[in-house]
């Protein structure tokens, strides 16, 4: 097994690789969500003879490209509440916090925790919709009232 850690930010994710032993397979890098460098990522993930298990924190809407790539691609991805690398990271002594840390940490969460994962889904996706669609309601974005029909509105 390996464990990808992927550290999500607006235009590029850090993403670091470890072996089933722990050691690091790959040093942590930085990859652009563009077309081309998803695609080169899938790859080498996919080239490894060990399965993978991706884990990633959901950062707001900036981590679907990357999710996007990984469900086309048939690769199993987990998602993490950030609450929880939180707390996992709170164990630690160093408390340096970058990137590539951030990275490594998750790379290791998923290591060690790889058996309690649960794979993403697209069932999940309806989920996130209606949490996106409701949090948009709530904060007046959307009118509640748009797609009601002109019969059921009331007469004035």
């Amino acid at each position: 097994m390996i464990a990808v850690g992927i550290d999500v930010s607006k235009s590029k994710s850090t993403v670091a690789i470890l072996n089933g032993d722990g050691s690091i397979r790959t040093k942590p890098f930085d990859v652009h969500h563009v077309v081309d460098e998803l695609q080169a990522l899938v790859d080498y993930i996919k080239r490894t003879s060990e399965p993978p298990t991706i884990l990633m924190e959901p950062t707001s809407h900036y981590h679907y490209p990357l999710l996007k790539a990984f469900t086309e691609a048939e690769l199993p991805v987990c998602l993490i509440n950030p609450y929880q690398m939180k707390k996992y990271g709170d164990t630690e002594l160093r408390k340096a916090k970058t990137d590539k840390r951030d990275s490594l940490r998750i790379a290791q969460y998923a290591l060690e925790k790889s058996y309690s994962l649960i794979p993403y889904t697209p069932q999940d996706q309806k989920y996130e919709d209606l949490r996106f669609l409701s949090r948009a309601i709530q904060s007046e974005d959307i009118n509640p009232n748009c797609c009601q029909s002109s019969a059921a509105q009331p007469s004035g």
